[in-house]
C-alpha cells in the first residue's frame, strides 16, 4: 500500500465509511453525502495530487535541465572536456572552483527534482501522521506527542511573562454518556434499535464515582416488530424492527458472578480478590455477554433471518451485532473534544 492509499484509508475512517448502515443523527447526513465524499477520496484526490505534482515536476525539470546543460557547457568551455569523469561527474580537482561550485549546485537541484515522487510520498506520510494524531475510533482526541528531532510546537505568544498552554487548547470537552440516544442501524430488511430505558448517572459530575455498564433491560429486553403498520395494514415489504433495550447502571453481585463464570469459560485468569465482591471488569466483556443473551433469545424464538443477519454475517471479522454493540457502548461512555475552529486549526 503506497502513501496515498494509506491516507485515503484514513480519510474513510475519518468520514466513518464503516457506519453506512447506521440510520440516525449525524450518520444520516454522512450517508447522504457519502457518495460525493467517496468520489473525492477515491478519484478526485489522487487525480488532483498526481496532476499538481506532475505539473510541478515537469515545469521544474524543464527549467533545471536547461540550466544544467548551460552550466555544463560553461564548464567545458572553461575547463575542457576532461573536467568530467567517464560517468559524467565533475573531477575532484575542479570541485572547489567557482564554475565547479555552480555546476554542483545545479546538479543537486536536478537530482532533487528527479526525486519529486519520493517527496510526494513524504507529503502524504506527513498528512497521515498529522490526521491520525488527532483521531481515535471515531472521535477527535489530541494524542500526546514528544519530539526527538528537536522540532517543537509553535504556540500563540504575545510577550506574556507566563504563558499557559495545553494539548486540547480551544476545544470543547464533551461527555457522550449524558446523551443516551437511540442507536439505529439496518440489517437487510430489519431496522435494529438499541434503546436505553434506564440510566443512573451523576449529572452534576463528568466522572461517575463507580463504574457503570450497559446491561440488558430486566423487564422487556428484546422486542421484535414483524412489520410496521402502513395505512392500517401490514406490508411484508416494509422494514421490520427489533428493539433491544438497555439499562446503564452499576452491576449487581449476581452479574459480577456471571462475568466470573464467563471468564472461566473463556479460560481467562480470574481475579481472586473477593473484597467488596468487585473485580476489574471490561466493557467488552459485558458486550459479549449481552451478545450471547440476544443470540440465545433469537434462537429460542426461531428468528432465522435475524440470526443470519446479525449473528452469522460479519463486519471487521466479528458478528455484525457484536460490532454494533461495541460501537454503541463505546460511543456512550467515551469522552472527547470538539474544536471551536477546526478549519483554522488544520
Amino acid at each position: 500500500m503506497d502513501s496515498i492509499e494509506k491516507f485515503q484509508d484514513l480519510l474513510k475512517k475519518l468520514f466513518q465509511f464503516e457506519t453506512s448502515d447506521l440510520d440516525f443523527g449525524i450518520y444520516r447526513i454522512l450517508n447522504y453525502k457519502r457518495e460525493t465524499i467517496g468520489k473525492f477520496i477515491q478519484g478526485e484526490l489522487r487525480n488532483k495530487v498526481e496532476t499538481a505534482f506532475a505539473k510541478h515536476k515537469d515545469e521544474r525539470l524543464t527549467n533545471i535541465n536547461e540550466k544544467f546543460e548551460k552550466v555544463k557547457e560553461k564548464v567545458i568551455q572553461s575547463l575542457g572536456q576532461n573536467a568530467f569523469t567517464p560517468t559524467g561527474d565533475l573531477k575532484e580537482e575542479f570541485k572547489d572552483t567557482p564554475i565547479g561550485q555552480e555546476f554542483l549546485s545545479i546538479k543537486a537541484q536536478k537530482e532533487e527534482v528527479e526525486k519529486i515522487d519520493e517527496i510526494k510520498n513524504q507529503v502524504f506520510n506527513d498528512l497521515h501522521n498529522f490526521f491520525s494524531r488527532y483521531y481515535e475510533e471515531g472521535d477527535f482526541v489530541p494524542h500526546y506527542r514528544y519530539s526527538i528531532k528537536g522540532h517543537k510546537y509553535a504556540i500563540p505568544y504575545n510577550g506574556e511573562e507566563v504563558k499557559l498552554y495545553w494539548a486540547n487548547q480551544e476545544q470543547y470537552y464533551t461527555k457522550t454518556g449524558l446523551l443516551f440516544r437511540d442507536y439505529t442501524f439496518k440489517a437487510n430488511d430489519y431496522k435494529v434499535i438499541f434503546r436505553i430505558v434506564s440510566a443512573k448517572e451523576e449529572l452534576a459530575s463528568n466522572k461517575a464515582t463507580k463504574e457503570r455498564f450497559f446491561v440488558l433491560d430486566d423487564e422487556n429486553p428484546i422486542e421484535i416488530i414483524p412489520s410496521p403498520l402502513v395505512g392500517g395494514s401490514k406490508s411484508e415489504g416494509d422494514n421490520k424492527s427489533i428493539i433491544i433495550r438497555f439499562q446503564y447502571r452499576e452491576l449487581t453481585e449476581e452479574e459480577i458472578s456471571e462475568i466470573k463464570k464467563y471468564r472461566k469459560e473463556q479460560k481467562k485468569k480470574e481475579d481472586e480478590d473477593e473484597e467488596d465482591k468487585r473485580i476489574k471488569i471490561k466493557r467488552e466483556e459485558i458486550d459479549k455477554i449481552n451478545f450471547e443473551k440476544i443470540r440465545k433469545f433469537l434462537e429460542g424464538q426461531k428468528q432465522h433471518s435475524l440470526l443470519k443477519n446479525l449473528i452469522e454475517n460479519q463486519k471487521n471479522e466479528i458478528p455484525i451485532l457484536l460490532y454494533h454493540l461495541n460501537r454503541f457502548t463505546a460511543k456512550n461512555t467515551k469522552d472527547y473534544f470538539i474544536h471551536k475552529n477546526l478549519k483554522k486549526f488544520l
